[in-house]
């Protein structure tokens, strides 16, 4: 015992208990440098509230007021839009898919729109264009960097967010029930599975609608129309099975985009379906986000 004692002792006099000093851990450490503002209104269409969340990078400090500002200066940010075919899901529903930005200390900000049962196209888009303008509004208060603002979404979030970014001021969409306005330029999109032709795509009738000329609809709902040489870079992922979404439908998009001079990347996931990809897929798939981005000019913030 006494021997063991001495080894022991020795073994600290020399310095060799920096082995057990664990390095940072930034997931176990988010809790103390990110804080949420929720339901936060955004605009108010026909009486009800629009909301949104954000997720904020701050400095926990043990008292009131609790959380500070981090002083790191201005952030990129990400506007994400939630699927469920225009006619479901909720901004409170996708949160573990915002985590990697979080991570990242980006300010991320997940929105609700008017669904299906509440409102037809295009009040969706019409609301993701004022939730965009909502940012860049108030980009002195959240240390908003306004050109480093990325647009993201799934599904039908990924239709949303490319119309989002791609749409100009004067645009009419679905028989003039929009003009788009200018909502704030956008850095990058990152589109995952999103419709972007209604040419190829099963058109979904219940948010169309009844009573429209359908052709109209199609074209000005369909984000492969708006490719224009000043647009922003575009990176997609999708599978290429997905019988939801068919992938021709990105690769169509893609290949417009290249003809018009537009960064882009189409990422496809082979043999899988709408969104059904593995851990270690989804970890080439963010390692291929951050690395488009980065050629995009948005910086990430990676340590």
């Amino acid at each position: 015992m006494k021997h063991l004692l001495i080894l022991i002792i020795a073994i600290l006099a020399t310095g060799c208990t920096t082995q057990f000093n664990p390095k940072t851990d930034r997931n176990a450490a988010m809790f103390f440098t990110s804080r949420v503002e929720h339901d936060v209104v955004y605009r108010t269409v026909d009486g009800k509230d629009q909301r949104l969340n954000l997720y904020l990078p701050d400095n926990f400090i043990g008292k009131d007021p609790w959380f500070i500002n981090d002083g790191k200066g201005k952030k990129p940010t990400l506007l994400h839009i939630h699927g469920g075919g225009w006619v479901e899901g909720s901004k409170d529903q996708i949160v573990l898919n915002l985590l990697p930005y979080i991570f990242r200390d980006w300010v991320v900000i997940s929105i609700n729109y008017r669904l299906a049962d509440e409102a037809k196209a295009p009040a969706a888009i019409d609301d993701c264009l004022a939730a965009l303008q909502w940012v860049h509004n108030n980009a002195e208060k959240y240390d908003i960097d306004t050109n480093r603002i990325v647009l993201s979404g799934g599904s039908a979030g990924g239709h949303l967010a490319l119309l989002t970014g791609m749409l100009k001021e004067g645009d009419l969409l679905c028989e003039g029930k929009l003009k788009a306005r200018n909502a704030g330029d956008v850095a990058a999109i990152v589109n995952w599975y999103g419709v972007t032709d209604f040419e190829i795509n099963p058109h979904p009738i219940e948010w169309f609608g009844e009573d429209i000329d359908l052709n109209e609809y199609v074209k000005t709902l369909s984000p492969i129309n708006y490719v224009r040489k000043d647009g922003p870079p575009i990176l997609t992922i999708h599978g290429t099975l997905d019988e939801a979404v068919p992938v021709k439908q990105a690769v169509n998009l893609h290949e417009k985009l290249r003809e018009a001079g537009i960064q882009e990347q189409l990422v496809l996931i082979q043999n899988k379906k709408h969104g059904d990809f593995s851990a270690k897929e989804l970890t080439k798939i963010y390692q291929n986000i951050w690395k488009f981005l980065e050629s995009a000019g948005v910086e990430t913030n990676v340590d």
